[in-house]
């Protein structure tokens, strides 16, 4: 409802279909050179056109207007169906009720806010590969791209593997990468019904160009700048087993992202009238260039072929260590809690063990998949969510030579992540056991969800 309108409100509104429009056109062209290397010069190149669009529509009136009781809003009462009147004898300590404009849940965007931007650029690029001895290859890129929106970039990469022994290569990479706002990021407007702490708040995101998100310090978004290394070997000590270790750092400047929330006061509403789409009370955002990141990681796998029982088994160790740190930020836009939510809100632990065994028609499957400890300090402040572990089965017959049956089952043990605990800031009913809102597990369901197990059947047909 949109409670500025009293009992005329609607209970139901057309916001619009918003639109994200991409047009592409590339082309690639490779072409092999004797150039008496120990292998073929691969030239490689192309060019690419891309247009993107984005259109934010008009809602109907109720989903954004302010109607007559916007600034303060009287009881109502059920005298017949379908019939209200004021209620003139308040309850005792209440007395009229400001309330913002606009439907609740989701707000349609106002007139003065629709519209439809686009950004067109252009790229080109060239690449080179080849194996310059028997055990040394190697290659090395650039691409270049410019925008009608940011002007211009240009990124490279370098790779090299080295066949130190038979059962050992070493390898490694360094490269630069560019990511330009899209036309959404910088114009996105929308209003919805969010929950803090399991309580309900209006929350808008505005463009960076228009007078709320200027009024709160926001300025035109730029693009993202990155550069990463990356380094390790491949290990084959012996047939059907192989192992590799790969380290890596991923240094981004001026990363996008959402800023924190800037509380709407009444005095804001007189200097900024635009702000009455969401009323005194709420939290307003937009996207920023607000802080730069280092990603910390190393990657180890581990497979092994052999058999068993007279059929083929193929088992994958596979470990991931990443850490990330925000080595920048501004502390006008970003807060404390968003840095502490990026650092953590993703595990530094993951180990997924998986297995798969095969014999004349029948194949099974089984994975586990381990989750370390996560925060998200954002919605749950001072809780660490700990460890999981999930597990993945699934059994599969083929019949007829084309058809394939399969019954499976994710998360087979429905493993949930910790409930949300009770704190200073976060109020948890003993009857429910959940906040006001109903959650009881976090509500992104950190790293695997909070749904507990899933169970399917499929057929496939191959023709």
């Amino acid at each position: 409802m949109n409670a500025s309108f009293g009992p005329q409100s609607k209970t139901s509104f057309e916001y619009g279909a918003f639109k994200q429009k991409l047009e592409n056109f590339n082309v690639d062209l490779t072409y092999p050179m004797d150039v008496g290397l120990a292998g073929p010069l691969t030239l490689a190149g192309g060019f690419e056109w891309r247009k993107e669009s984005y259109t934010v529509p008009t809602g109907e009136l109720q989903s954004y207007a302010a109607g007559p009781y916007a600034t303060v809003q009287r009881l109502f009462t059920q005298t017949s169906p379908g019939v209200f009147a004021p209620v003139t004898t308040l309850p005792p300590g209440v007395t009229n009720i400001a309330v913002p404009p606009a439907s609740r849940g989701y707000a349609g965007a106002p007139p003065s806010s629709a519209g439809t931007w686009d950004q067109t650029n252009y790229a080109l690029y060239v690449d080179l590969e080849a194996d310059v001895t028997d055990r040394l290859s190697g290659g090395i890129a650039a691409r270049f791209e410019e925008y009608d929106t940011f002007g211009t970039a240009t990124v490279g990469k370098i790779s090299a593997l080295y066949k130190a022994t038979d059962i050992l290569s070493l390898r490694g990479s360094v490269g630069t990468g560019f990511q330009a706002p899209s036309p959404g990021q910088s114009n996105l407007q929308n209003v919805t019904t969010n929950f803090v702490a399991g309580n309900q708040v209006q929350e808008g995101i505005f463009p960076v160009a228009r007078g709320v998100a200027r009024y709160y310090g926001a300025v035109p978004l730029k693009p993202a700048e990155a550069t990463n290394y990356g380094v390790g070997f491949i290990l084959r000590p012996f047939a059907g087993t192989s192992l590799t270790i790969d380290a890596y750092q991923i240094d981004v400047q001026n990363r996008i992202f959402i800023t924190r929330p800037f509380l709407v006061t009444a005095a804001d509403l007189l200097v900024q009238p635009s702000l009455s789409l969401v009323g005194a009370g709420a939290n307003i955002r937009y996207f920023t260039n607000g802080l730069d990141t280092s990603t910390k990681g190393i990657d180890i796998v581990g497979t092994h072929s052999t058999k068993l029982l007279g059929a083929r088994v193929n088992f994958t160790l596979a470990y991931n260590r990443n850490e990330n740190e925000v080595t920048k930020s501004r502390s006008t836009v970003i807060s404390n809690a968003q840095i502490i939510t990026i650092e953590n809100v993703a595990p530094k632990d993951r180990l997924n063990l998986s297995s798969n065994w095969s014999w004349g028609d029948w194949s099974v499957n089984a994975r586990a998949n381990y989750f370390g400890e996560w925060r998200n300090e954002q919605d749950y402040p001072g809780q660490v969510f700990g460890a999981k572990t999930t597990v993945d089965l699934d059994v599969s017959y083929t019949f007829a030579e084309k058809y394939t049956v399969t019954i499976g089952a994710q998360n087979l043990f429905s493993a949930y992540p910790d409930k949300i605990a009770q704190s200073s800031s976060i109020n948890v009913f003993p009857i429910s056991g959940g906040l006001a809102d109903g959650q009881v597990y976090p509500r992104s369901g950190g790293p695997f969800g909070m749904n507990g197990g899933f169970g399917y059947v499929s057929l496939k047909a191959n023709f």
